[in-house]
């Protein structure tokens, strides 16, 4: 194999005591494709003086999205998503740099945070002259080892491969269809060049910090094993790496074998959206009552349509993403607020915030269940919202993950018909909001019925303007924008 090895450096940042988000300094980096090892040097120095005392620093590090932090112990908004950040202490005593070294293996390929702060600010007033504050500095670089020629597996077609031994790791890559619901990795014929039963470990996916989802499945004393995932991400590349687990000068060779189920959307007509893009900003909704020259549907193409939804695994919903400003974005849906909701398959809303500077804000999801809607009282809309694949088993699991992505859940019914879910730095990727209706006496009950939610999603980028004691301010670091909030009022 063919390693290619790459450096990557941003310039030293001056530290300071934290009281707000703007006083952790950003670093941001992107990883790139087919990466197998990632290394971060971490450089930290004080000055020399009498003030400089003994000082711990706190790094965080996150994947597609500044980390959220909390040193200050604070409250978040109600609904707000804080999954806590990976980080490190970086202590400076006696010695007067320390370098740290932090190695993630398969990263995943994209945008990479880094934030580095001092412990929390005294918050004491002091003389100006009289005192000189000690300097604390922070560096990060970034040492990448790519492979030039991983090779690829392609959809149904079985690729003989070779592990050489346990030192080194064989790395494929097989890429995931748009609409992909289901996705199968076989290993056949796996023997060791002895001729025995092969002993292999198999790691499926990258890591992404704080948390990391990647599918581990260890295949021992047999010639055939297959992992199974729902949800893939869609239109990305998925990383393979097999690992020999048997004695140092046996090579394994394997057939590998990667199959797709697709997913078929349905959707209304192209021609009805086209018409909504029109006509939404100024006159009525195609369809609607004085919608001159409209299309609308006739009573046998309504019927049809009922017994179509049984062969789609899922309803597209089309949604225009509107750019208002800096990290701020609203997204509006093409056939009014409202969207149809049943039992047979979700209803899918693509919420795109793959630009790259959208991680610096705040994404809000506010679903409302229209109270003539549901037929049945004790009928509940499920709702998950989910970044590179959707959730399309709501029904069956209630589970409000993926494959690699634990998503944010949410419920809508007659007795709490109002669900609010904030995402804090949502990562840089395609999101994804499906609704699906659940009956508690099973599907067979909602077949007939139909809920309407209002849903309203929008990328701000502090929520609620930081509240009446606070104040949103936009941050920069080099060409990346982000924003944060500071006490007025302690």
């Amino acid at each position: 194999s063919l390693y290619v090895s790459e450096y990557f450096s941003q310039s030293a940042q001056k530290l300071s005591f934290y009281s707000w988000y703007g006083n952790a300094k950003l670093f941001h980096f992107r990883v790139p494709e087919d990466t197998v090892l990632l290394r971060w040097l971490l450089q930290a120095s004080r000055g020399k003086g009498p003030e400089c005392t003994n000082m711990e620093i706190t790094v965080h590090f996150r994947y597609g999205a500044p980390p959220v932090i909390n040193p200050l112990g604070t409250d978040f908004p109600a609904n707000a998503t804080v999954r806590p950040s990976y980080s490190i202490s970086i202590t400076l005593s006696g010695a007067v740099q320390n370098t740290t070294f932090v190695n993630v293996t398969t990263p995943a390929a994209g945008d990479w945070f880094i934030a580095a702060h001092l412990p929390e600010a005294a918050g004491r007033i002091e003389v100006k002259g009289f005192s000189t504050p000690c300097p604390y500095m922070f560096q990060a670089d970034m040492f990448v080892l790519r492979l030039a020629d991983m090779p690829v597996l392609e959809h149904g077609v079985a690729m003989p491969q070779t592990v050489v031994s346990p030192a080194k790791p064989l790395h494929v890559k097989v890429f995931v269809p748009k609409h992909t619901a289901a996705m199968r990795l076989e290993l056949r014929n796996c023997v060791t060049s002895e001729q025995r039963a092969c002993a292999v470990r198999v790691v499926l996916g990258s890591i992404t910090l704080p948390q990391s989802f990647q599918r581990i499945v260890t295949c021992v004393g047999k010639v055939n094993c297959s992992l199974a995932l729902d949800s893939p991400p869609w239109e990305k590349w998925l990383q393979i790496m097999v690992e020999s687990l048997g004695a140092a000068n046996a090579s394994v060779s394997v057939e590998m074998l990667a199959s797709f189920r697709a997913c078929r959307p349905g959707s209304t007509s192209s021609f009805l959206n086209f018409s909504s893009l029109n006509q939404s900003q100024t006159g009525p909704r195609p369809g609607s009552a004085g919608a001159a020259g409209s299309p609308t549907l006739s009573a046998g193409e309504t019927s049809r349509n009922a017994s179509d939804q049984r062969s789609f695994c899922l309803q597209n919903q089309p949604v225009v993403r509107e750019d208002l400003d800096v990290v701020s974005v609203r997204y509006r849906l093409l056939n009014g607020p409202s969207v149809p909701v049943n039992s047979l398959s979700p209803t899918l809303l693509l919420l795109n915030l793959n630009t790259g500077m959208d991680s610096g804000g705040s994404l809000v999801v506010n679903l409302l269940l229209n109270k003539t809607s549901v037929g049945l009282a004790n009928a509940t809309v499920v709702a998950c919202v989910s970044a590179a694949s959707p959730v399309l088993s709501l029904n069956a699991t209630h589970n409000c993950s993926t494959a690699f992505f634990q998503g944010y859940p949410l419920r809508v019914s007659m007795s709490s018909p109002e669900a609010m879910l904030i995402v804090l730095y949502p990562q840089t990727d395609d999101w994804f909001l499906s609704l699906q209706l659940i009956c508690p006496k099973g599907q067979g009950e909602c077949n007939a019925a139909e809920a309407k939610v209002t849903v309203f999603a929008y990328l701000t980028p502090c929520f609620n303007d930081c509240g009446p004691y606070g104040q949103c301010s936009l941050l920069r670091r080099h060409g990346y924008l982000y924003a944060g909030c500071s006490c007025k009022a302690g």
